[in-house]
């Protein structure tokens, strides 16, 4: 594999752009796996993922395998990005910028391109054609093709973004029909005799739910680790609250603003919601810290509450107005209002230097603000939008869409999100997560607010995907043998083989892991006893039929709102497919515990023993004593350990 003269020039442009150089060996490395994977010019089609972590830096990756697949003879790139024209824009410039050596062009300049440059660029150093998914800019790159590409190219097409609009969203309907983008990528693909598909993705989950058969379904994965300053979900949601950038308002706060039709009056200090006054106070207090340290000129907060545009031409109006407000007492501090502005400055001061351990003075950050917040920007972000800018030192962005997938937000200190669906799909929450990053610098002064219920959803949706990383680095997804667990209009679970293109969020049970309910109810504890107790004391393991341990569990319940990746009826129901898989061999360990309550507690326990050739159950018999913490009566709890092996389960818990 030759690392010619366009890794050797992309790789300077890294460097430039201030990646150390171990950094750019790192992706260099990642180009070379995902062209391993790939094969020659003469290799047969193939279809594969490029996995990254949100905002993690997958666009370079995928330069930096562009850049590798010319200097290995590779001619026609096609690159696929989502129809946000902020994005679209974002990646032609980093083309252009990145891969001097080639011929890009976009959606705008492909029909007026000069035949006989086109023709030059596929046989010197390259052509790189870009498109947004969107089903006339789509037919239109067709037509392109047709007319100047032959069918014998083996091209490389990345789809960016590759769950978004990209798979068929019609086929869970009862029809042979296409959804319209898709059907056209289907197109592009099916007039080459061969091509590599490169989906490019940080929330691959509907990928991996495609029908192992499908077009879409990735042959092989390349996964990529963030680089040095990335800061992503443990950051945010595994820290503790005092050190968290997490900051709560009431769950009706949003409601209160959505539901609200007043877009003419005039505010009052009474009208900002405390949620959002809070937020934008730190983001002032944040960003002048900021200023005053030398650390940047231009700082941003976004604000995101709906999918709508008239909640967030409230907020727009709202935001106005508090800053209006906050200017005027600023510039009078005999005003009516000063005192009062003041001190909600002092309280998102006092709240920054929990986690700021070298701030300026309050005095030196009111100064700051004061001289700056006149040119405050509100930046009202919908269809039909100018794309944000950073000329100020303080930029509000307000917006739905058009400022989630794939755009980064630069400098950004404060995000206030309360964002609610009745379905929420776990690709869409980690999507919005534009405060993940390379932000590592301004962690000292990040603050993200969030209503108490979209926190536990944010922390379902981070756990949910880290299992998914570590199931992607270890094993092929032809290799995945996942079971697709889904729930019925009947809150019960079936097995299925169907492919789900939009789910509302994923828990995986792994192989090699223990999983236990944290919140277990107390039931037919009689019953139990006189069926485990005779097990109890056992030096080994017992082999019993996968059967009795099915019988076992539905003695046992939980409570559904717990916490947790246990669920009664998904755990049943991965018991009831291995029957098959092991043969209807299990294996029961029963012991007697007296730990105090803490869920944590219910772990310090884990049993070491285990069969690794199947589903081994320990039930643990709590003595549920007053002094221990417990309600005084004794009760079970189940822990099972997944055998070990390639099966991945997955279900919906949403």
């Amino acid at each position: 594999m030759i690392l010619g003269s366009k890794v050797t020039r992309l790789s300077r442009i890294l460097e430039q752009d201030g990646l150390d150089q171990y950094e750019v060996v790192k992706i260099k490395n990642n180009a070379i796996e995902l062209l391993g994977k790939v094969g020659t010019l003469n290799s047969p089609t193939c279809q594969g993922l490029l996995f990254g972590q949100i905002q993690s830096g997958k666009t370079n990756n995928m330069l930096m395998s562009t850049a590798l697949a010319a200097d290995n003879g590779f001619r026609l790139f096609i690159i696929l990005t989502s129809d946000n024209i902020w994005l679209y824009d974002q990646t032609l410039d980093r083309i252009n910028q990145s891969l001097p050596g080639m011929q890009a062009l976009g959606k705008d300049q492909w029909m007026m391109a000069h035949p006989e440059r086109v023709q030059t660029a596929l046989q010197t150093g390259g052509l790189i054609l870009m498109a947004t998914k969107n089903t006339h800019i789509l037919q239109s790159l067709i037509d392109f093709l047709e007319m100047h590409c032959s069918e014998g190219m083996r091209p490389i097409i990345f789809d960016d973004e590759a769950d978004q609009a990209s798979l068929n969203t019609l086929l869970n309907n009862d029809t042979d029909d296409l959804s319209g983008v898709n059907e056209a990528i289907v197109s592009i693909r099916s007039y080459f005799e061969n091509h590599v598909y490169v989906q490019v993705t940080a929330t691959p989950q509907s990928l991996f739910l495609q029908h192992s058969e499908s077009d879409f379904a990735p042959e092989f994965t390349v996964t990529f680790e963030p680089g040095n300053g990335y800061v992503g979900g443990e950051e945010f949601f595994e820290t503790e609250q005092n050190l968290s950038p997490m900051r709560l308002f009431p769950d009706n706060e949003v409601d209160n603003i959505i539901t609200s039709d007043l877009l003419d009056v005039e505010e009052s200090w009474e009208a900002v919601p405390t949620g959002l006054r809070k937020a934008l106070c730190s983001f002032f207090v944040a960003a002048s810290s900021k200023l005053i340290a030398g650390d940047g000129n231009s700082f941003s907060c976004v604000c995101h509450v709906s999918q709508r545009q008239d909640p967030h031409k409230r907020i727009g109006q709202i935001v106005n107005s508090f800053v209006t407000r906050v200017t005027r007492s600023m510039s009078d501090p005999d005003s009516h209002d000063s005192n009062l502005i003041i001190e909600y400055l002092r309280e998102a001061y006092d709240d920054m230097i929990l986690t700021n351990d070298n701030p300026p003075s309050f005095q030196d950050v009111i100064k700051e603000i004061n001289e700056c917040i006149n040119s405050t920007s509100v930046q009202l972000l919908i269809s039909g939008s100018r794309s944000a800018t950073y000329s100020s030192p303080f930029n509000i962005l307000i917006g739905g869409n058009r400022i989630g997938r794939g755009v980064t937000i630069k400098r950004l200190l404060v995000t206030y999100y309360g964002r609610t669906s009745k379905s929420p799909q776990v690709d869409t929450i980690l999507q919005h997560s534009r405060m993940y990053g390379y932000r590592k610098n301004d962690m000292d002064v990040m603050r993200f607010y969030i209503s108490s219920s979209l926190l536990e959803i944010f922390r379902g949706v981070h756990e949910s995907h880290k299992q998914l990383w570590s199931m992607a680095r270890q094993i092929e997804p032809t290799d995945m043998q996942a079971i697709v667990l889904s729930r019925t209009t009947h809150s019960l679970l079936r097995a299925t083989r169907t492919s789900v293109v939009y789910i509302d969020s994923l828990a995986f049970y792994m192989p090699g892991k223990r999983y236990f309910p944290y919140t277990p109810l107390i039931k037919n504890v009689a019953v139990l006893d006189s069926m485990l107790l005779p097990y109890m004391g056992s030096s080994q393991l017992m082999q019993v039929p996968i059967d009795m341990l099915i019988d076992i569990l539905n003695l046992t319940a939980s409570d559904e709102t717990g916490v947790g990746s246990w669920d009664d009826e998904a755990i049943k129901t991965c018991l009831k497919n291995m029957k098959l898989m092991f043969n209807n061999r299990g294996f029961i360990e029963v012991r007697r515990t007296d730990i105090s309550r803490g869920y944590r507690a219910l772990l310090s326990g884990g049993s070491d023993r285990f069969d690794p050739s199947g589903p081994t159950l320990t039930m643990y018999r709590f003595n549920g004593k007053v002094e221990h913490g417990w309600g005084g009566q004794p009760f079970w709890v189940p822990n099972l350990r997944f055998p070990d092996g390639k099966r991945y389960f997955m279900f919906t818990v949403l």
